[in-house]
């Protein structure tokens, strides 16, 4: 996996803003995954989703991961740092699971970015875990005879939704969080994508300045200045603020 180039890093900014989360998650990909179209991205497991964001990431902005979350017993800001490697190390690959219960015989598949557009529709929360439950079940019978995802036991659908991870385990990225001040221990969601597309805003602007500034001292038009190296860069922006 390559790094974003700094073009790419603005070009993404000014594009992917006014897109849906699913579609910027896509988005960001498609400059270094060119051989892949949208679809075959979207095909992609959401495990397999994040393991791209996370390698683009390391790529482009480093290993280290600065992280914040604050404490919900105590309300303390805590600080941690990930590493996208270790994230994205030791990792099963997604694969459908079956579950067999009195009877029943589920096939359950990883998820991917369009079942998360076809939820994305739905008015409730509720209505959108009926969605991914119904598109997780490729297959469902009871006695050998084809049955229906909403008429499975209730308890049965609990383990689909439970099995329908298990089969994809890095569609969500768990993280392990402990307080420093009065040790309560909890679990927080990490969003990939969502931290990647803040970092890549923050570069963008800081990338538009150092435009306008050597624009404004050199004449440079914005291509010729990002081409330019980031050491180059940053010692022409030293000599124009001496």
């Amino acid at each position: 996996m390559r790094a974003l180039t700094a073009s790419e890093i603005i070009q993404l900014w000014e594009v992917a803003y006014r897109l849906h989360p699913i579609d910027r998650a896509l988005c960001l990909l498609q400059p270094v995954m060119p051989e892949h179209d949208r679809d075959a991205l979207a095909a992609q497991s959401l495990g397999q989703r994040n393991m791209l964001l996370l390698a683009l990431r390391r790529a482009t902005f480093g290993d280290a991961l600065p992280g914040r979350d604050h404490c919900p017993h105590c309300g303390e800001s805590v600080e941690f740092e990930l590493s996208c490697m270790a994230l994205g190390s030791d990792v099963a690959e997604p694969r459908p699971r079956q579950l067999e219960r009195r009877g029943y015989t589920v096939t359950i598949r990883p998820l991917d970015s369009f079942d998360l557009a076809a939820a994305a529709g739905e008015a409730t929360l509720q209505g959108a875990r009926d969605v991914l439950l119904q598109r997780s079940v490729s297959e469902a019978r009871h006695d050998d005879e084809p049955v229906a995802v909403d008429l499975l036991p209730a308890g049965l659908k609990e383990s689909v939704s439970t099995l329908a991870l298990a089969a994809d385990p890095q569609a969500e990225i768990i993280l392990d969080l402990a307080c420093p001040e009065c040790r309560h221990r909890w679990q927080g969601l990490f969003d990939i994508a969502h931290v990647l597309w803040l970092e890549i805003g923050r570069r963008a602007q800081r990338l538009l300045m150092e435009v306008h500034q050597l624009a404004r001292a050199y004449g440079w038009t914005e291509d010729e200045i990002l081409v330019l190296s980031p050491a180059r860069r940053a010692s022409y922006l030293q000599m124009v603020a001496t």
